[in-house]
């Protein structure tokens, strides 16, 4: 995949489809954690909360690569996981968007 060239304006498009995935996650996390403290009804609780955090963390940080030689196989795993769609990179390339589509067994 290293093999790919990204121009200034593919670079700018991927750098917006990444935040927004990256703020959709977490906004998302934010309403998981906003749940699970209306839940709280233990002392033990609280330590789940953290754990949850924490792995997500970790998730979150292995997920998150924006260097160019790995980013089309991230956006494939994050159009696969609801993140963002398609359509948020339909400017890049055609190779770009092809080999998106086949990580994700979307028709080509």
């Amino acid at each position: 995949m290293n093999d790919l060239k990204w121009n200034q304006k593919e670079k700018s498009i991927s750098q917006v489809a990444f935040d927004k995935a990256y703020r959709n996650e977490c906004e998302d996390i934010i309403k998981t954690v906003r749940q699970k403290l209306n839940n709280l009804s233990e002392p033990k609780k609280i330590w789940e909360l953290e754990e949850y955090l924490y792995k997500k963390r970790k998730e979150i940080d292995n997920k998150y690569d924006y260097r160019y030689l790995v980013l089309i196989t991230v956006f494939s795993r994050l159009i696969a996981e609801g993140w963002i769609k398609i359509k948020d990179l339909e400017e890049l390339g055609e190779e770009k968007i092809e080999r998106i589509k086949l990580l994700t067994g979307m028709d080509i």
